[in-house]
C-alpha cells in the first residue's frame, strides 16, 4: 500500500485529485480529525465544484461556532489521487460543497491508517 508522508506542524495537508461527475480538479485538503463520520460527509470542497456536479442534493451540516448551514452534497465524489500516488480504484466519499477550508475527514480517514508524530512534525497515512 502506498504512504504519504506529511509535514505536521498542528495542522497537515494532503494534496489530492477528486473526480466530480467527471471533472477531475487537484486540490489540497486539511486533514481533518474533528470532521467526523456523524456529519455522513468525508470531503469539504469549495463551493463552486458543485458546477462540476450533474446532480446535487442538499445537506445540513453543524459548522464550528455551533450553527446548522445548509450545502449542496454529492453523495460519490471520487479521490483519484494522493500526492504523486494514482490510484488503482477510486475511492468514493460523500462531500459537500461549501465556502471556507477545504478538509478532508474521518469517513475517508478510517479507510487508512493515518499517524501523526508531533516530535518529528510529520504525518504519514498509509492508505
Amino acid at each position: 500500500m502506498p504512504i504519504c508522508t506529511l509535514p505536521y506542524d498542528g495542522k497537515c495537508e494532503l494534496n489530492i485529485v477528486v473526480d466530480v461527475h467527471g471533472t477531475q480538479k487537484e486540490l489540497s485538503v486539511l486533514v481533518d480529525t474533528g470532521f467526523t463520520s456523524g456529519t455522513g460527509f468525508g470531503l469539504k470542497l469549495p463551493s463552486d465544484f458543485a458546477n462540476y456536479a450533474h446532480y446535487t442534493g442538499t445537506g445540513h451540516v453543524r459548522v464550528a461556532d455551533g450553527r446548522e448551514v445548509a450545502a449542496a452534497t454529492v453523495p460519490d465524489a471520487k479521490i483519484i489521487q494522493i500526492g504523486k500516488h494514482k490510484l488503482g480504484d477510486a475511492i468514493s466519499v460523500p462531500a459537500l460543497f461549501m465556502n471556507g477550508p477545504r478538509a478532508i475527514g474521518v469517513l475517508f480517514l478510517q479507510k487508512c491508517t493515518v499517524e501523526f508524530d508531533g516530535p518529528n512534525k510529520k504525518t504519514s497515512i498509509d492508505f
